[in-house]
């Protein structure tokens, strides 16, 4: 039996399989984990074989949306979804110091608090 030297088929064809698993109904495990600290918060994702550039984070008013996408290389308009997740963030989530770093083959998202959300502070009530 002769096995099949080039690499770089070998490498396209895994990924068309891949690709056709998924779109037929095939599970990409992907493990999320929310991180609760007193100065934020952190999800992090892992997707075994997804590149960094398959994710996308996309924050629309207090909704965080993670998801991920399968292209064929060949065929760009072939794609695939591998994982969508959607997060309500609360109030205390400073959103415009959000931010999202793919390092080791896990998506981190970072949520800051807003300074100071942890104090107590008094009211001050006013006489009319």
């Amino acid at each position: 039996m002769k096995l099949i030297k080039d690499k770089e088929f070998l490498k396209n064809i895994a990924h068309q399989i891949d690709l056709l698993n998924t779109i037929g109904g095939g599970v990409s495990e992907t493990y999320v984990h929310i991180e609760k600290y007193k100065k934020g918060a952190v999800i992090n994702v892992w997707a075994a074989g997804v590149s960094p550039e398959s994710f996308k984070v996309v924050l629309h008013n207090n909704q965080l949306t993670l998801f991920s996408i399968l292209h064929d290389q060949e065929n760009p308009e072939m794609a695939a979804p591998l994982f969508n997740r959607t997060f309500v963030l609360p109030p205390q989530v400073d959103l415009g110091r959000i931010e999202a770093v793919h390092e080791d083959g896990q998506l981190q998202v970072r949520l800051p608090y807003f300074e100071g959300t942890n104090k107590p502070r008094e009211i001050e009530i006013k006489q009319r």
